[in-house]
């Protein structure tokens, strides 16, 4: 079920740290990054097996043919598809193949694919301490169905890593495998993603996609002042919300920023 906000965390730890996030808060734009940057080593990094029948990998390398040189006759695409298997550093079978195709992965991950990584959640300890600079950050609220978000989908959390087999697994079947699987130790984040095969970089949204701000329990004046002054600079309202810790529980409460000040 598609829920009605993703949450994107961010620190407030330096002033590069700042300066993003009044990006995002000011001028509607947000950095997808490149998967080769994130901090689990076995994202977007799936193992790959090549265990297929001679004609299914003949059909593999036929579809990748046409795929990428549309121009080839049939025959001249067989011609192609005869020197393909004949070279050890193309033909999937081999070492070299494979190093090959690994190789290539690695620079899809940090050049031709930008991710923009969210969360369901906006109240959870760890997400605050691990993603919003010990609960001194903050948390952006945006609305899901936004036009930015609307091709976002959940991470599969898995106890064992799936193999890509190029032959036999779809193209998005393969991207899902790479991109929205994770191991069940990062399960806590509740993550949704949004993929863009156009690269990394800035990407604008709409300013009503942004609705609202959660300041972290640990954040100071300064931040709750700066907040306010990029509010009050954007065309579209923004809600102001405030985190703190229950007296009793181990659990954050999410409130109106000016209940907050209230009642403190």
């Amino acid at each position: 079920m598609h829920p009605e906000y993703l949450y994107k965390y961010r620190p407030f730890a330096s002033e590069c740290d700042i300066e993003f996030t009044r990006q995002i808060v000011c001028d509607n734009t947000i950095y997808f990054a490149p998967p080769c940057t994130f901090n689990d080593p076995f994202d977007s990094r799936p193992a790959f097996t090549f265990d297929a029948p001679f004609d299914e990998m003949k059909a593999y390398y036929r579809r990748m043919c046409s795929k990428q040189m549309p121009q080839l006759t049939e025959r001249a695409c067989e011609e192609e598809l005869e020197k393909i298997l004949a070279d050890p550093a193309t033909d999937l079978r081999t070492p070299q193949g494979q190093q090959r195709i690994q190789q290539l992965h690695s620079r899809i991950l940090a050049e031709e694919v930008g991710v923009l990584c969210l969360s369901s959640e906006r109240d959870h300890i760890l997400m605050w301490s691990h993603y919003a600079d010990c609960h001194k950050g903050i948390c952006l609220r945006f609305d899901a169905r936004a036009a930015f978000l609307r091709d976002a989908r959940p991470i599969g959390y898995e106890q064992r890593r799936e193999l890509i087999n190029p032959f036999r697994d779809r193209d998005e079947d393969m991207a899902a495998k790479t991109f929205l699987m994770k191991s069940r130790h990062w399960l806590y984040e509740g993550e949704w993603r949004a993929v863009r095969y156009e690269g990394p970089g800035p990407v604008e949204f709409e300013p009503e996609a942004l609705t609202g701000i959660v300041l972290g329990a640990n954040a100071s004046k300064e931040a709750e002042e700066r907040v306010r002054e990029w509010a009050s600079c954007r065309r579209a309202p923004l809600e102001l919300l405030r985190a703190y810790p229950d007296q009793q529980e181990f659990r954050l409460h999410i409130r109106p920023l000016d209940h907050w000040n209230c009642e403190n």
